[in-house]
C-alpha cells in the first residue's frame, strides 16, 4: 500500500503518485485555488523547474508573463480557464498559446503550447483538483512559421 509520500510498501497496491509522475505527458495538478499538488517529471523537465520549488505554489506565480513581452497574456488565459473549469465543471481545451518560459538566468525563451485543464471530482461531487495539461508545440509552431 502507498504511504502518504506515495511509497509502496510491497503490497499489490499500486503506487498512484509514482505512476502519475512517471507519465510521459506533462501534467501538474492544481488545487481550486491554483496552488500546484504534483507535476509530472516530464513537465518538470519541458519547463525546466523543480518540483519542491513549484508545489504549494500558486501556479501563476510559478509560470510568471514574459516582462519584456507587452502582448503576454499567458497568466490571464490559465487564469480564466481555470475558473470555466471551476464554474462549468467541465474539461477546457485553449488553443495553441504562447507562454515564453523562465530560465535559470531570468531571461524567457519563446514557448507555445496546447494546454487543457481537466476537473477532477470527490466522492461528494465536487472539484478536488484540476489536471493541467500542457503540450510543448514549440518545434512545430516555429516550424510551420519558417
Amino acid at each position: 500500500m502507498a504511504d502518504a509520500q506515495g511509497k509502496n510498501d510491497g503490497s499489490s497496491e499500486p503506487d498512484f503518485r509514482r505512476m502519475f509522475e512517471s507519465l510521459p505527458n506533462q501534467f501538474i495538478v492544481v488545487d481550486p485555488q491554483r496552488r500546484v499538488l504534483a507535476a509530472t517529471d516530464s513537465f518538470l523537465a519541458a519547463t525546466g523547474r523543480v518540483r519542491e520549488d513549484i508545489v504549494g505554489r500558486d501556479i501563476l506565480l510559478v509560470f510568471p508573463d514574459n516582462p519584456d513581452d507587452p502582448t503576454a497574456n499567458g497568466t490571464t488565459v490559465l487564469r480564466e480557464s481555470l475558473e470555466r473549469v471551476l464554474v462549468t465543471r467541465e474539461t477546457d481545451i485553449l488553443p495553441v498559446q504562447r507562454y515564453d518560459m523562465e530560465l535559470a538566468d531570468g531571461s524567457f525563451e519563446e514557448r507555445y503550447w496546447q494546454p487543457l485543464n481537466a476537473p477532477v471530482f470527490n466522492d461528494d461531487g465536487e472539484i478536488s483538483c484540476i489536471l493541467h495539461g500542457a503540450e510543448d508545440v514549440t518545434a512545430k509552431v516555429l516550424a510551420s512559421k519558417a
